[in-house]
């Protein structure tokens, strides 16, 4: 039975089933108390005009013409066909009447008052089909649509993992060797905070959200480990504040500030350094800043982070207007804020 509904042509035979009976009910028996069989079986005869009718429009003049724009052509040709379809009616009720049938009188060919009802059913029936058909097609275009969307954004991750600063992997494999050699007890640890690092780039941040708590350990083993890199000269305040259980929100995010800030603001900076960042979950949105100073580099080339662009296009597709990203560059300090829900 899922295969059968599955089956497109199914859909189209009930509503045929469907808008005969309508008809044949409501328009028929309830208000001319026709009740013979025969009648019903008579009538049959004409949908398959009708039918022809609407697919001609679905498939030839739809996808022609008015998908085209070329409205006029449209309407006159659906004019043309629609009469084209009450001479084939009219021609039917006068075979009928000339064989003897008892439910179609003899009339004239092009009984005005007949001819003109027969019209207008018939653009009924083609406004009604288009309307479905239209709203068929506008659906499908949306769910094609948010598989696209659901596509790059896919796409646009993977390829942010790959922005996170290679240097960063060098220089950490680089001190934990030294760390080895010099048989550091801090040895073990770095191994496992680089381990969990590459796992959640690997494999936790494929998903379309993750819990903010791993997010969070995400970011504090990246600092960690940076702290290892810039030793005592650099110095981080990280502020958490509110309830961080149960919220998710869209992976490899926050990291593209953060590592913005240590490509950008410490290159060729050999003073000491601080950095400050915040994070607040509140009525439902998390606040994120990060403030660091501006090297004597970026402050004279104006070079700003490329990985930023990328998140600003991931933030647009995810949440469109409902967040705010304000970023500030004075040539001394560099202030991210970044307000989006969760």
């Amino acid at each position: 039975m899922y295969k059968l509904f599955k089956k497109r042509w199914l859909y189209h035979v009930i509503f045929w089933v469907c808008y005969y009976s309508w008809y044949c009910y409501f328009i028929i028996y309830t208000t001319y108390q026709i009740k013979d069989p025969v009648f019903y079986f008579e009538i049959m005869l004409f949908y398959p005009f009708d039918i022809c009718l609407v697919y001609f429009n679905f498939y030839v003049l739809i996808p022609r013409l008015l998908k085209n724009k070329k409205y006029i052509s449209y309407a006159a040709i659906v004019f043309i066909a629609v009469f084209i379809d009450a001479c084939v009616d009219a021609s039917i009720r006068l075979f009928y009447s000339q064989f003897g049938s008892s439910f179609f009188p003899k009339t004239p060919f092009f009984n005005l008052a007949s001819f003109s009802g027969a019209m207008a059913a018939r653009f009924y029936l083609l406004g009604l089909t288009s309307a479905i058909h239209l709203a068929k097609e506008w659906i499908e275009n949306q769910k094609m649509q948010n598989e696209r969307e659901k596509l790059y954004l896919e796409t646009e991750l993977n390829f942010l993992k790959t922005q996170i600063n290679p240097h960063f992997f060098f220089n950490t494999l680089n001190n934990l060797y030294s760390l080895a050699l010099n048989r550091s007890e801090q040895t073990p640890e770095v191994i496992l905070k680089l381990s969990d690092l590459m796992s959640y780039m690997l494999y936790e941040s494929n998903e379309a959200k993750v819990s903010l708590e791993k997010e969070i350990n995400y970011l504090q083993n990246y600092l960690d480990l940076e702290k290892l890199r810039f030793g005592r000269r650099l110095t981080i305040n990280f502020e958490i504040e509110g309830q961080m259980e149960g919220v998710s929100i869209p992976p490899m995010i926050l990291i593209l500030f953060v590592e913005n800030c240590f490509k950008h603001g410490l290159k060729d900076n050999i003073d000491q350094v601080s950095i400050d960042i915040a994070l607040k979950v509140k009525s439902g949105y998390l606040f994120f800043s990060i403030k660091n100073p501006v090297s004597a580099h970026i402050a004279s080339t104006g070079v700003s982070g490329i990985g930023l662009k990328n998140v600003k296009r991931r933030l647009d597709l995810l949440f469109k207007t409902n967040y705010d990203l304000n970023i500030v560059n004075d040539r001394q300090e560099y202030t991210v804020s970044l307000k989006m829900p969760v």
